[in-house]
């Protein structure tokens, strides 16, 4: 079964999609009534547009949004709504098999996830620190695998 493909999803859905100029911001998601548009970032490389597509449509499935949530539900909404979007993206099955089939080479990088599930450094950084967490290490042999997590430069 291939991996859930974000542009296949905006496709099948009824969500606009435009680039511009966000000053600072990667992505945006907006509902009027019942219709959704995203904004991404126009200077976004191919790997995060990917990931900021990915996170803004979870955002149009979950309904949570600006201007009718407070500040601290959209805080917690965030995080929940990067860990779906990377979940899709990164599965944590797949996540897991790799780093088994991998552990018999060696530590499993940041830079070896953005490669193998088509993530920037700072997604993969986030997908090895939600595998960390989920299996600490110790737990299981595939969560010794991950190279202590460490994000590669400019990740965070």
């Amino acid at each position: 079964m291939p991996r859930w493909n974000p542009w296949r999803a905006l496709r099948a859905s009824s969500i606009d999609l435009a680039f511009a100029s966000l000053d600072g911001e990667r992505g945006r998601w907006t509902r009027r009534g019942e219709h959704d548009e995203i904004l991404l970032e126009e200077t976004l490389d191919r790997r995060s547009r990917r990931e900021v597509l990915a996170h803004e449509l979870v955002h149009a499935e979950r309904g949570v949004g600006w201007p009718l949530a407070t500040a601290a539900t959209m805080e917690r909404e965030e995080e929940r709504v990067w860990r779906i979007a990377l979940d899709r993206l990164a599965p944590p099955e797949e996540v897991a098999a790799y780093l088994e089939a991998r552990a018999s080479v060696g530590p499993v990088t940041v830079d070896d996830l953005a490669e193998e599930f088509d993530l920037s450094p700072r997604a993969a950084a986030r997908v090895a620190r939600l595998w960390l967490v989920r299996h600490p290490p110790g737990r299981t042999s595939a969560a010794d695998a991950v190279g202590a997590g460490e994000p590669s430069a400019g990740a965070g």
